[in-house]
């Protein structure tokens, strides 16, 4: 979407929540456009709000890295040993049909609330970074398999110069479709877990005290933190494969 539209889309959305609210005028139920931005100036002038937002996109940041990295790993040794490969992916099958509140369930009672965010946020990522990278190297092998019988090289010779390099589109839409995810997994488990701290902690706070404003407030901040993070994430990714 074009900037224009992004701000149609905008206008369209601030002119029905205001009608809205203002036919409902209950903020409890749905509290005016006014009222929570009024609250988010606030919130800005609070070091909370900072602390609050650079420690969910710390846990968001750290869940993906670590996705990633045991992906790839995981990825290019079962399509090395590809008959061992089909184990795992009924592993992944079975991982992924249990829903994320299971797993939060569990996670409490065997670790910290701190550490289930990152595992239940890694138990979501990992499979689609797996399923990604995984899929996109049988399709370098399927395109390149007439080239490698004429030309055979070593497996590690291979990943250097044949399946590192044209992995690019598959790292690239696993890294933007994976992050908004992340967001939202985080934030779930910080919520469920009830940890110290985080934008999900706030949230759960201001539910708790039937704060309606201060849930909308913390919802717009978390999308413009999750439309900043996509658009420097993209412009980073595309400097390193430039």
């Amino acid at each position: 979407m074009t900037k224009g539209q992004w701000f149609r889309m905008l206008l369209i959305l601030l002119i029905v929540w205001t009608v809205s609210s203002l036919w409902i005028d209950n903020s409890i139920i749905l509290p005016r456009p006014d009222e929570v931005f009024l609250t988010m100036y606030h919130q800005a002038l609070s070091s909370t709000l900072y602390y609050s937002l650079m420690l969910t996109i710390f846990r968001v940041f750290f869940s993906l890295s670590l996705s990633f990295g045991l992906a790839l790993f995981f990825a290019f040794l079962f399509f090395r040993y590809n008959k061992a490969a089909v184990y795992f992916h009924q592993i992944l099958l079975f991982l992924r049909s249990i829903p994320n509140v299971t797993f939060i369930i569990l996670l409490l009672f065997w670790v910290n609330r701190e550490l289930s965010v990152t595992i239940v946020a890694f138990l979501l990522l990992f499979p689609i970074f797996y399923q990604n990278i995984y899929e996109a190297l049988c399709e370098i092998q399927k395109t390149w398999k007439d080239v490698l019988k004429i030309y055979p090289q070593g497996f590690k010779t291979r990943c250097r110069t044949l399946y590192f390099p044209l992995l690019k589109n598959a790292v690239v839409t696993s890294w933007i479709t994976c992050s908004s995810l992340a967001f939202k997994v985080v934030v779930m488990a910080e919520i469920l877990a009830s940890v110290s701290a985080g934008v999900g902690s706030n949230m759960q706070f201001a539910r708790l005290n039937v704060d309606l404003v201060g849930v909308f407030a913390w919802t717009i901040w978390l999308l413009i933190c999750v439309s900043l993070f996509n658009k420097l994430l993209k412009n980073i990714l595309f400097r390193i494969y430039e």
